[in-house]
């Protein structure tokens, strides 16, 4: 990691590593640093996971050494409606991170997965403890296959999944994207906290893969089926149905209807 440090121009990230060579899952133990008093920007990385998790209770295959994943503590100064744009400002961070290795920029899935191709190659959950008042801490946890390479996923799993290696045809160095990921990830959490998730949105948008495309969210026991327009202001999903009206959707799981 001190090569990393020696590396980062970051401002709020990487004050501190905790490097784990195998463990359960990088956010309980960075939310566990929380609760002691670790310092925002103070980020969790291990070689290994066991227990990884994605979003909606999905789970994360995580190979040894393969992947890159990292869990970062956050302090925002935000109220507890805006933290979920946390993620968002997160997906431009990815975003723009994995393009910058890619012969060809990658789209945003809302809110919190990038694909390649409609294949999943990054993915993001965050986990806010707040109340009504203010927030206490965020876990912003990343994922992102590096070297993971499709002759070594389970069949299931090769279909909708992918990596920059396989993208880019040679093996990628951890080093170079970790240092490219925490600038990223810290300039735009610093454009969130300074100016609002309405300085990010432009550049969300315009990866934005499902813009048009008819789509299902799934939340619970109710599902909604339209055209995906965007996001509003706040960051919640704008779905189109057949009769013309918008609804603007704050969580769910999207599910493509058409290509």
């Amino acid at each position: 990691m001190e090569r990393v440090r020696a590396r980062l121009s970051a401002k709020r990230f990487g004050a501190a590593f905790h490097y784990f060579s195998e463990i359960g899952s990088t956010n309980t133990q960075a939310r566990e640093l929380a609760q002691g008093g670790a310092a925002e920007g103070e980020i969790g990385i291990p070689e290994r996971k066991t227990q990884g998790r994605g979003r909606l209770g999905w789970r994360w295959e995580s190979p040894p050494v393969s992947n890159l994943y990292l869990s970062v503590i956050l302090r925002p100064r935000l109220s507890p409606r805006h933290a979920p744009q946390i993620t968002l400002a997160a997906a431009v961070a990815l975003v723009e991170t994995v393009a910058a290795f890619l012969p060809r920029p990658p789209a945003i899935k809302w809110p919190n997965d990038i694909l390649f191709d409609g294949k999943k190659l990054a993915g993001i959950l965050t986990e806010a403890a707040c109340d009504t008042e203010r927030v206490e801490y965020v876990i912003l946890g990343v994922g992102l296959n590096l070297n993971y390479r499709a002759g070594a996923m389970p069949a299931e799993l090769r279909e909708r999944a992918t990596s920059l290696a396989d993208l880019t045809g040679t093996t990628v160095s951890r080093e170079s994207v970790l240092v490219r990921l925490i600038q990223d990830l810290d300039r735009c959490y610093g454009e969130l906290e300074e100016s609002g998730f309405e300085a990010l949105r432009p550049r969300w948008e315009a990866h934005f893969g499902l813009r048009g495309r008819l789509i299902r969210v799934e939340h619970g026991d109710e599902a909604h089926i339209g055209r995906a327009r965007g996001i509003d202001r706040q960051g919640a999903l704008i779905v189109e149905g057949e009769d013309g009206r918008r609804r603007s959707i704050i969580a769910g799981d999207v599910v493509p209807l058409e290509t």
